[in-house]
């Protein structure tokens, strides 16, 4: 699905017509009451509810639970943008929400940003769209150089609120929890309509968790005569397996990709659940048919969004839709985001040790003999309160320190600097972060652990959104339903005393699915690593990778030195943390090479879109 939004002015045709949409050779059309164009886009007609009361037009664009008898009554009584902040909250699932209320035009997407809204000035008028390069193209925009410097930080790029901004010069979008307003003369602002909850409501049996969940589930398979699932094996995927089974109406085909090593034991976990699932047709598939980390380099337009994150699984993902499409299925359900949301961090302890010490000091106490941590180590941490500037101001100064992530008081996995960085491009990294410092940030919530999840469900819900484009290829979507906004609200609302439990791994999911999923698997306390699998696919593509590192456009643009990027992918390694700061660096390179040259040299920054 892709598509474009248009405000109510006589240049916003003229804005669209200059560069026709690729892929779109007969795109639908949705108008305006005054006839102006509105939505111009490719969907199924089975992703789209759009309702109209009078001079009001809605659309939901993705899987939603809206009846539209429900949208269209309350559109009816809606007398501006921020009246639909209500209307927002109402259905469960993962969508764009696009409205017209009087030539007057609201777009946003999902706090996880599974659903994004990018925008930009066009022919003199505000322009949004569901893909940053659709929106770059009509702008001849060139790319950001010191954007991608910035999205060589590991490991999960940039923090807030640098994280929201694009690899394209011209090109933006909304923060997280605001939407975008564009006015009847082109004008487009931001405005924040969503704040977190307070965590103040005791989690009970779990009921208002369970209901988020199985609400999200039921959004993607509603209509869906098969939908596909991982069942890794892990708590949270078969979990979900669980939830889509209970749903009616849908077949459920589950796939396992069998552990390189062969000394994991997902796969146990995932017979056992299988098992527990007679209805539902289990697929494994042995690591002779799975596809190596780092292969294949091919990169075909639908990459040109920007750097994809984890692109060292890109050839798994296109596997796995390709292996979808093939059980009948058009969506695929993925567990992606319940371990930042479930599993308690160092930063819940932290926020419950103020709140409720008494509650808090056992699991400090275990937390410290897991992270063997001395007593002066864990007084420090749980003792730290920097506001959110100051701990910016901090990060900027020790991006190249030599940090164990996790190991003190935080608001975000900390960044830092891949070794191969040119001095020229770590000086632009941190003089970029002191200026967003100089602005005044402020967190996206007050407490810490409230942040960092929302921060998370972010880089998740990008990750859906960039794997659905591979995806679409083959006809098929991925989707995580713990990253949906009801999902995200109903787990932050939870008070932090009942995030923890020192019996259970993740007890609010325990909590919520006790009865749905069976106790042995609620039980389980570990999960295997990724380490074989990546290990693996190093040493068979160690050779392609070595040229790829040789001649690389990052160098050219004075980004990374190569010769310190090759050092790296000839050294033995003892554990994966070394190759971390690669990912980023393949994902940057992998994408410019994905663009034209606007020049005939490589070290050319001013790259354009046909």
């Amino acid at each position: 699905m892709e598509f474009v939004v248009l405000p109510d002015h006589s240049a916003g045709a003229e804005a669209l017509a200059p560069v026709p949409s690729h892929g779109l050779p007969h795109p639908k059309v949705i108008a305006h009451h005054s006839g102006r164009p509105w939505l111009v886009g490719d969907w199924q007609d089975d992703e789209i509810v759009c309702v109209s009361a009078g001079p009001r037009r809605l659309a939901l664009l993705g899987c939603a639970t809206a009846h539209p008898g429900v949208l269209e009554a309350r559109l009816g009584r809606v007398r501006s943008l921020a009246d639909l902040d209500e209307i927002a909250r109402l259905p469960a699932g993962s969508f764009h929400l696009v409205a017209s209320l009087d030539g007057d035009v609201r777009v946003q997407g999902t706090l996880s940003t599974a659903c994004q809204v990018f925008y930009a000035r066009v022919a003199g008028v505000t322009l949004a769209a569901s893909r940053a390069d659709s929106l770059a193209g009509r702008i001849g925009a060139s790319v950001d150089t010191e954007r991608v410097a910035l999205e060589l930080l590991s490991p999960f790029g940039p923090p807030e609120p640098l994280s929201e901004g694009s690899v394209w010069r011209g090109v933006r979008s909304p923060r997280i929890g605001h939407c975008l307003e564009i006015s009847r003369d082109g004008a487009g602002r931001t405005r924040r309509w969503w704040t977190p909850p307070e965590p103040e409501r005791p989690l009970g049996d779990g009921g208002f968790v369970r209901e988020a969940l199985f609400d999200a589930v039921a959004a993607r398979t509603a209509n869906e005569k098969v939908v596909s699932a991982d069942l890794s094996g892990g708590l949270d995927s078969t979990s979900l397996c669980f939830v889509a089974d209970r749903l009616a109406g849908t077949d459920l085909a589950t796939l396992h990709y069998e552990a390189h090593g062969g000394r994991g034991e997902d796969l146990a976990h995932a017979r056992r659940a299988a098992a527990a699932l007679p209805r539902a047709r289990h697929v494994v598939v042995p690591p002779t048919e799975t596809p190596d980390w780092y292969a294949p380099f091919e990169h075909t337009p639908h990459d040109r969004e920007g750097p994809l994150m984890f692109v060292r699984a890109r050839a798994t993902v296109e596997h796995q839709a390709a292996l979808v499409a093939s059980l009948g299925a058009r969506r695929h359900l993925q567990g992606v985001g319940g371990d930042e949301l479930f599993l308690p961090g160092t930063m819940c302890l932290h926020g419950l040790l103020r709140r409720d010490p008494a509650a808090a000091l056992p699991h400090v106490r275990a937390l410290r003999s897991k992270r063997r941590w001395s007593m002066a180590t864990t007084a420090r941490t749980m003792a730290a309160a920097p506001s959110y500037r100051r701990w910016l101001a901090t990060e900027a100064d020790e991006l190249s320190a030599d940090r164990a992530w996790g190991s003190g008081a935080y608001w975000e996995v900390s960044a830092k600097l891949p070794p191969w960085i040119t001095p020229d491009a770590a000086s632009t990294v941190r003089r970029l972060m002191r200026e967003a410092i100089a602005a005044g940030p402020e967190p996206l919530a007050a407490l810490p652990v409230q942040h960092e999840m929302i921060w998370i469900n972010r880089i998740n819900g990008t990750v859906m959104r960039r794997n659905s484009s591979i995806g679409a290829h083959a006809g098929v979507s991925f989707h995580a339903p713990y990253t949906d906004d009801r999902v995200l609200e109903a787990v932050l609302s939870v008070r932090l005393a009942d995030r923890v439990a020192e019996d259970r791994l993740k007890p609010v999911l325990a909590r919520a699915l006790d009865g749905v999923v069976p106790a042995e698997i609620l039980r389980r306390t570990g999960k295997d690593d990724a380490s074989p699998t990546l290990f693996s696919g190093l040493r068979r593509r160690r050779g392609e990778l070595l040229d790829f590192a040789e001649n690389t456009r990052l160098a050219g643009m004075g980004l990374i030195d190569g010769v310190a990027l090759r050092r790296l992918l000839v050294t033995t390694h003892a554990d994966t943390r070394p190759l971390m700061p690669f990912d980023p660096t393949l994902a940057c390179e992998l994408w410019l090479r994905a663009l034209p040259l606007a020049g005939t040299s490589a070290a050319e920054t001013s790259i354009r879109t046909t």
